[in-house]
This record gives C-alpha cells, sequence and structure tokens, in this order.
C-alpha cells in the first residue's frame, strides 16, 4: 500500500508496528478486511472443488426421496458444484440432476445394495480468522487466487487515504477473479458414459 518510508516489514516486527501510528489503523483493522475477502472469494465460487462420498445411512428417507443435511455433514460446505452418480455395473454420470433444499441435497430414493453411489462435489468454505489468529497461520487458498487477497485488501483498507488507488487495487481483484471464474467454467461437467460388457 506505499504507506511506509521503505521499511522491510517482516511477520516477526509485526506486535511493533501494531502500535505503530503509520501502521496500527491498517493492521487492527486487517482481520475484517480479510474475512471480507474470505467471503468474497468463497461467492465467487473460485476455489477449487472438492468431494464428499455420500452414505445411504447419512439421509433421511420421505416418501420418494433422500435428503441429505450437507452443512451438518460437510463441515466446510459453501455449495454445491455437482452431483456424481455411478452404478456397480459401470452408468456413471458426471452431473447428475438434483434438488436442493436450502443446503440439503435432495436425490430420487435409492438403496446402498442397487450399487449406486453418489458423490457432491462442492465449493468449500474459508477458515476465518480473529485479532487473536496466529500470524503464522497458513489459509488452505490456492496460490494463484491468494496471490490477488493483497488487492482486495488495498481496495478495502485504502479507501478513505487514496481512494483512487484503492478502487483501481479492486478493479485488478475483481478483474482477476473473473478470469479464474471463466476459465474454471470454460468446461464440459456434464458426462454420462456407460458401459457393458458381453460374452
Amino acid at each position: 500500500m506505499f504507506v511506509n518510508m521503505g521499511d522491510d516489514i517482516d511477520i516477526e516486527s509485526l506486535e511493533t508496528y501494531a502500535q505503530d501510528e503509520i501502521y496500527k489503523s491498517y493492521l487492527v483493522n486487517m482481520p475484517g478486511a480479510i474475512n471480507r475477502c474470505f467471503a468474497s472469494i468463497e461467492e465467487k465460487r473460485v476455489l477449487p472443488s472438492k468431494s464428499r462420498t455420500l452414505q445411504r445411512s447419512e439421509a433421511l428417507a420421505s416418501g420418494g426421496f433422500v435428503r441429505f443435511d450437507l452443512a451438518s455433514l460437510i463441515s466446510d460446505f459453501f455449495d454445491i458444484d455437482r452431483i456424481v452418480r455411478e452404478t456397480s455395473d459401470g452408468d456413471y454420470e458426471g452431473d447428475c440432476d438434483y434438488t436442493t433444499e436450502g443446503d440439503t441435497l435432495v436425490l430420487d430414493r435409492y438403496e446402498e445394495e442397487d450399487g449406486v453411489t453418489y458423490t457432491v462435489l462442492y465449493k468449500p468454505t474459508i477458515e476465518r480468522i480473529t485479532s487473536s489468529t496466529d500470524d503464522n497461520t497458513e489459509i488452505a487458498i490456492p496460490n494463484n487466487i491468494a496471490a490477488y487477497i493483497p488487492y482486495f485488501l488495498k481496495g478495502d483498507l485504502y479507501r478513505d487515504d487514496e481512494p483512487n488507488e484503492a478502487s483501481e487495487a479492486r478493479n485488478w481483484y475483481e478483474q482477476a477473479m473473473n478470469e479464474i471464474y471463466l476459465k474454471k467454467e470454460h468446461k464440459t461437467n456434464r458426462i454420462k458414459s456407460v458401459y457393458s460388457q458381453t460374452e
């Protein structure tokens, strides 16, 4: 943000900087800005998807459907990317149809002994930080996304001091996130492969 006078800022000196009038207001407001950035990254759906195979025993059966409360089953669940359906006889559907009720996934009723398995590919949440979070804590964000977090922070923290620079930095962040999202979207998810064996 260029608020220093050429100081080489390092993590070991953060406690000292927190008492310095030049840096104090920025460092005090840093956790809130970082968490807002994490929320923005989640909403933009740019994080790599994670997967979780669903067990039939985890579902609540009701009529012709089964329901999975994904928020309670997956600690870092944010949103569904897609659902994969596989059968024991080789039927693979990489993006099958599903319904949601809030964070609850609704599927047609099935039994595990029928050889059907469902795997949810989901977008994860990012662990939030507080002022007491250790300065050496590593957050699981890919480098190609993490590299743009400073632009968000500059746009958030610098808007009163240098609104033009803050606005420019935020634009760089938004553009980068949009490009990452578009790169992920330019692929085919819907695949249905059926294999059969004949004697």
